[in-house]
């Protein structure tokens, strides 16, 4: 491996770090007790009133979190629902895509080729994320449910 490719690798790395704790303060923002079991917040777009997402904490350990984000009536009819998990990790102050539309895991290491992924797939769903985050900030009305 050259010094131009390891340098480049690790700006990857460092950009999905920046990322990662971007997504943590978005998520403390719309849901700050990821500590609880079975906390939920539902966000509903005041724009789209039939459309949102659900945030819901699924497996709490001592130092992550893992939360289930269902993104419902997104898009065109034909487009299902969107189902994310991402890990909080409270210590590190990082939030991460591990998991999306229940059938992919994405990969640990960014240059792990398993199937049809991409170089940078872990980085385009941390993204997408970030957007879907973003969006639900701006455009919703956060609901706490227990």
């Amino acid at each position: 491996m050259s010094v131009f490719e390891t340098r480049r690798r690790q700006l990857d790395l460092m950009r999905l770090h920046e990322e990662c704790e971007r997504n943590y303060r978005r998520l403390q923002q719309v849901m700050p007790d990821s500590k609880r079991q079975a906390a939920a917040t539902k966000i509903q777009y005041q724009d789209q009133p039939s459309s949102g997402m659900l945030i819901e904490v699924i497996e709490v350990t001592k130092y992550t979190s893992t939360l289930l984000i269902v993104a419902d009536k997104a898009g065109p009819q034909w487009l299902p629902e969107i189902e994310i998990k991402v890990r909080v990790y409270r210590d590190a102050r990082m939030a991460e895509v591990i998991e999306w539309c229940s059938d992919r895991t994405i990969p640990w290491a960014l240059s792990e080729h398993k199937g049809m992924q991409a170089r940078d797939e872990k980085w385009q769903w941390n993204m997408f994320l970030s957007e879907l985050l973003s969006h639900g900030l701006r455009h919703g009305i956060t609901e706490l449910e227990t």
